[in-house]
């Protein structure tokens, strides 16, 4: 054998579980949307995503109110659901004004020093 690292799809609670405790006991590290996990001699060492369930949005910065946007996020939030995407990505630039909004209703994935923006995931 030339390596004992194999990669396999994430297709139980089980899996998703082991992984998540992996990162856990890595620091806490953030798993975003994990489709596939890494073993090495059996136990995992990694995760990846194939597909990223992120979120783009604009909102325009005169016309639309801060009600309107917690309108569109809650026909967002809704959608997302529908389409069996319980956690999600937003990045947002600190200067938007929809930062606000995000960082009520959402939650940071790790701050990154020297960013110029961020990744909120949504509560669930």
């Amino acid at each position: 054998m030339i390596t004992d690292i194999k990669v396999w799809p994430i297709t139980t609670q089980d899996d998703m579980d082991h992984i998540q405790e992996a990162a856990d006991e890595d620091g806490g590290r953030s798993l975003i949307g994990p489709t596939h996990f890494v073993t090495k001699a059996g136990s995992p060492i990694g995760a990846f995503s194939v597909e990223s369930p992120t979120v783009y949005w604009w909102m325009h910065s005169k016309k639309a109110t801060p009600k309107d946007s917690r309108a569109v996020f809650q026909a967002l939030d809704a959608i997302m659901m529908d389409r069996r995407q319980e956690h999600y990505i937003i990045p947002c630039e600190e200067s938007s004004p929809y930062y606000g909004l995000l960082e009520k209703h959402c939650s940071v994935i790790r701050p990154i020093e020297g960013r110029d923006w961020t990744l909120f995931t949504n509560k669930h």
